[in-house]
């Protein structure tokens, strides 16, 4: 990244930052580091979040905390790297549907809640309430139509289909 670009890029990475440090005090708990990174479009795995980024990223902060200047020079190679990039479309569609047993093309909400909280890295309240609030259809909120989720996610117009 130069230039126009590496500034547009540092511009995004600040302005996601700024919606995470409530107090403004050029810091975020780095409980928030993974979201701000996801919004960013750059996707570690939990592991390699806890293990490698973070540890990186709070060299000289407080313990708990990561400062904006750390971050920022982190996230500019990561995203000049595209070392975590998202799934794609199709990837996403086969997790679905492999949790989707009874190939109904959706996934009972409970079902779902259950599993982003009890399945790998648990999904914190917040984190709950916007997968759903994105996931959810506003005429039946009972189930997950995973196809049309994806498609939402892509902002494409067609359902992903094989």
């Amino acid at each position: 990244l130069t230039g126009i670009a590496l500034e547009e890029t540092q511009n995004r990475i600040r302005e996601v930052f700024d919606l995470f440090d409530k107090d403004k005090s050029d810091a975020i708990i780095q409980e928030e580091v993974g979201s701000v990174m996801r919004a960013l479009g750059v996707y570690p795995d939990e592991f390699a979040l806890v293990r490698e980024i973070i540890p990186e990223l709070q060299d000289h902060e407080p313990t708990g905390f990561v400062g904006y200047k750390n971050f920022e020079n982190k996230m500019i190679q990561l995203i000049q790297s595209k070392q975590y990039e998202p799934d794609s479309q199709m990837t996403l569609l086969q997790a679905f549907r492999a949790i989707d047993t009874g190939n109904t093309g959706y996934i009972a909400r409970d079902v779902m809640e259950e599993l982003l909280t009890t399945k790998g890295t648990p999904f914190r309240e917040k984190e709950l309430a916007s997968f759903f609030a994105a996931a959810s259809d506003p005429e039946n909120d009972t189930n997950i139509y995973y196809e049309d989720y994806i498609a939402a996610l892509f902002k494409t117009q067609q359902p992903v289909t094989d």
